[in-house]
């Protein structure tokens, strides 16, 4: 069991080294885009960066430790190509994973720049928009045009 262990040991801390740093990354750069979307409510983005960082970290690690199946004794070669055929496996997937954490956290940057547009076409006149002068303010009549009623 010797170069198993060995090997066993090094995927795991490789993978939660990768997973920390990945972690802390997407905690960083992902707060500061969700603060941009929420600059009214700051503990919200914050509250929100930690919660998609631990779904980012449990699935990671579960994902990584679900790689690790070592079956009986292995030479050293092939212990080498295991590990780095395992961790390959595992910078793909975590390269896929961050880039879908990436993409929501650009999702809501997205929806947040749709939000002011509609508001500042809202402060036009009704004139400057074409249409009829409204009683109902700026942001209501934003939802309607979107259908978010």
């Amino acid at each position: 069991m010797g170069n198993a262990l060995v090997v066993s040991v090094l995927y795991i801390v490789v993978a939660v080294s990768l997973t920390v740093w990945l972690a802390s990354t997407l905690y960083r750069n992902g707060l500061e885009l969700l603060r941009e979307r929420d600059d009214q409510q700051p503990l919200l983005a914050q509250a929100t960066s930690r919660l998609l960082v631990i779904g980012f970290s449990l699935f990671t690690l579960g994902y990584a430790f679900l790689l690790l199946r070592i079956s009986g004794e292995m030479t050293g070669v092939v212990a080498l190509q295991f590990l780095i055929q395992r961790l390959g496996i595992l910078l793909v997937s975590l390269g896929l994973i961050h880039l879908l954490n990436t993409l929501i956290f650009l999702r809501f940057r997205r929806s947040r720049s749709e939000e002011e547009a509609d508001d500042r076409t809202d402060r036009r006149s009704p004139r400057q928009r074409g249409t009829q002068p409204s009683d109902d303010p700026p942001s209501e009549q934003a939802r309607q045009r979107r259908g978010d009623r």
